[in-house]
């Protein structure tokens, strides 16, 4: 079965085969194929390993599609036919704005404006459900604003933190 699906400003094609007996689905995303096998995770996420790399996702349906949260980033999953419907942002929001999966309340801060971060180092630490969920860095850069305080309801879209990526560099670092 194929899906076309949209994440942000851009759409894929995704072809969902059957499961292969011992649960492997062998998915083709933008004609790249990816083998992605179900594993036990924490309590609340989707654990899987996908072309060998361990992933955790967190999925929060709303009314503008799926919200799905990996690796500190949170990120609208809709069905490209349907009308495209922009997610709630807070202004100053970009490329690198770290926002919550789901709707939470911010437990802590943990980095400061101008602080110098690195790759998925975390920067706010978010619970929801009685669950804690740390929200990293996208990539290695400098903390340009933080737009919350510990204790605010928070949801979907909210831009928590701005990191600004270091000039030159990968994002890997």
């Amino acid at each position: 079965m194929d899906f076309k699906l949209r994440i942000g400003e851009r759409s894929h094609v995704v072809a969902v085969p059957s499961p292969e007996a011992d649960g492997t689905l062998r998915l083709v995303v933008d004609d790249r194929p990816l083998a992605v096998v179900p594993r036990a995770g924490p309590p609340g996420a989707l654990a899987a390993t996908v072309d060998g790399r361990p992933v955790e996702l967190h999925v929060a349906r709303c009314a503008e599609g799926t919200w799905v949260w990996c690796a500190g980033r949170a990120r609208l999953v809709q069905d490209a036919g349907q009308e495209a419907r922009r997610p709630s942002r807070r202004a100053g929001a970009g490329d690198g704005a770290v926002t919550p999966a789901f709707p939470s309340v911010v437990v802590a801060v943990l980095v400061k404006e101008g602080e110098v971060v690195r790759k998925n180092q975390p920067l706010v630490v978010v619970s929801a459900m009685k669950m804690e969920s740390r929200l990293v860095a996208p990539w290695a850069g400098t903390v340009r604003a933080i737009r919350v305080e510990v204790g605010a309801s928070v949801k979907p879209g909210d831009e928590l933190v701005a990191v600004e990526r270091e000039a030159g560099g990968s994002g890997n670092g």
